[in-house]
């Protein structure tokens, strides 16, 4: 709880990122009726059935953390990197962040809560989120088959990416960076729960300074997934990865562009 609490502390501090010119949004809604505001990026190239991309922001972040080559993230780098490989790509705001937050409820006041015992509104919000982001999926995939399903993750993204990968076999690909430790204890949104469930082709980028996500715990998470095709790449840095990860991150994403399921290996680094 102490990391949770630090973690939430520290991407508070953090500059918010400068969002860029509006772009289309998503008409779609979550299990309880509530609106998702979500942002849709078309890809260059113009396919009529592209695989497509889901971004997962951090705590006390936002949707637009994907629109600015700015830390913590350097999101704008990778969405760019994602449209011009010909991804859809879509961005949302977690329950109580960006459009959708909250005074009476800040994602930071909650992982105090949590802190001191009381994690019923921090877990709500994580859970909500998981079921949002399956939601989305559910409108995006409706009416077409893509090629292929990816979700990334910074973050507390990362711990909602791994959650929803879990639950959604029709997720192909996953990416999450620096998935903070969640005690076990908070069993609905804890994924060392679920690691088991975790089939898809899968690249986790770590950091072996990180009080958020100590190595041995970032280790035990890769280890427990049974995926066929997975990379683990640990970084020289804390919770904030050097702007270099984008590098592993494009290796990665031709790599299993290529890649067929049939020939898919377990990788580890």
């Amino acid at each position: 709880m102490t990391r949770l609490l630090s973690l939430c502390l520290l991407l508070l501090s953090a500059s918010v990122a400068r969002a860029s010119a509006p772009e289309p949004s998503l008409d779609v809604r979550g299990e309880d009726g509530e609106p998702i505001p979500t942002r849709v990026l078309e890809p260059e190239g113009g396919a009529k059935n592209p695989p497509v991309a889901v971004l997962l922001h951090g705590l006390t972040r936002r949707k637009e953390d994907w629109l600015s080559e700015e830390g913590p993230t350097h999101g704008g780098v990778l969405k760019d990197e994602l449209l011009r490989a010909g991804y859809r790509v879509y961005l949302l705001d977690a329950r109580r962040h960006g459009e959708r937050a909250t005074p009476d409820a800040r994602p930071g006041t909650l992982a105090r809560l949590a802190h001191k015992g009381e994690p019923g509104r921090y877990i709500a919000m994580i859970s909500d989120t998981v079921r949002d982001a399956h939601s989305l999926l559910n409108a995006v995939l409706a009416k077409n088959k893509p090629p292929r399903v990816l979700v990334v993750g910074y973050s507390m993204g990362a711990q909602v990416g791994l959650l929803l990968a879990a639950r959604e076999p029709r997720v192909t690909q996953l990416v999450t960076m620096v998935p903070p430790h969640i005690d076990p204890s908070m069993e609905e949104v804890a994924p060392s729960r679920y690691m088991k469930s975790i089939q898809q082709d899968w690249l986790l980028l770590t950091a072996n300074q990180d009080d958020f996500a100590p190595v041995a715990d970032s280790r035990a998470l890769f280890e427990a997934a049974p995926s066929r095709s997975k990379t683990h790449k640990t970084f020289e840095s804390g919770h904030a990865l050097p702007r270099e990860y984008l590098d592993e991150v494009r290796r990665w994403l031709l790599d299993a562009s290529r890649r067929a399921p049939s020939q898919s290996g377990n990788v580890q680094r």
